[in-house]
């Protein structure tokens, strides 16, 4: 479908100020939800909050702190791994409040039961995983994911000196799944439309997302319009 998703990925070590690795959760929260902010201001389709070291409570805390600053925008908070904070959150907030989609990594998957994963799926709450390789798709499948981030398909910053997969992988797994695919990994405004021309339904970007300069965002989002 020409219908392109566009996520955002979040990551405080990208925020143009780099002490912010060094810094305290509470140090950086305000500053990393004003950019939150304006990445959803460029509305793409959703953000995934991913935080991978904060605690379950600290993590519940930033998600709340984005669900009020970006309640405006058209787009939706992506939950990321903390699966067991999910629950709690789940147990305590209106159903209104629960994030309509997370994002598990290969680790925070592996970590949980084909239960929890049912629950999610009667719960409503749509769940996608990620996949390196044909052995992570049948992973995927078998967890009955609503979609896949294929990774990484193009050179990265973050995975540097790994050699990247190439569209040539989105084909082989589009062509074996009907489950939606993401591509992920140094997608830009030149190369997204080939990752669709491939088979995915969608990409996701990082770097692109944390910069201070909106315009390429902004550019990637107009195409998942048009």
């Amino acid at each position: 479908s020409s219908l392109m998703r566009v996520i955002c990925i979040t990551n405080h070590d990208l925020l143009p100020d780099q002490k912010m690795a060094e810094m305290s959760y509470k140090a950086w929260k305000d500053t990393y939800v004003d950019a939150i902010d304006d990445i959803a201001a460029c509305h793409p389709q959703a953000i995934v909050l991913r935080e991978k070291l904060l605690s379950g409570i600290d993590y519940t805390n930033l998600y709340e702190a984005v669900l009020r600053k970006t309640a405006a925008e058209d787009t939706f908070i992506i939950w990321h791994d903390h699966y067991e904070a999910l629950r709690l959150f789940m147990r305590f907030h209106r159903r209104e409040e629960w994030p309509r989609e997370a994002f598990f990594s290969g680790r925070e998957a592996k970590a949980m039961t084909g239960a929890d994963f049912r629950e999610l799926k009667r719960e409503g709450i749509r769940y996608g995983l990620p996949c390196h390789s044909m052995m992570e798709l049948s992973d995927a499948v078998r967890s009955d994911a609503d979609f896949i981030a294929a990774s990484h398909i193009f050179e990265t910053e973050c995975k540097r000196g790994r050699k990247p997969k190439g569209t040539e992988f989105l084909r082989e797994i589009t062509s074996v799944t009907d489950i939606p695919v993401i591509a992920l990994g140094g997608i830009n405004t030149a190369n997204a439309v080939s990752c669709i021309e491939a088979g995915a339904a969608g990409v996701a970007v990082m770097s692109l997302a944390m910069r201070e300069d909106k315009r390429a965002l902004r550019e990637l989002v107009e195409m998942q319009d048009s």
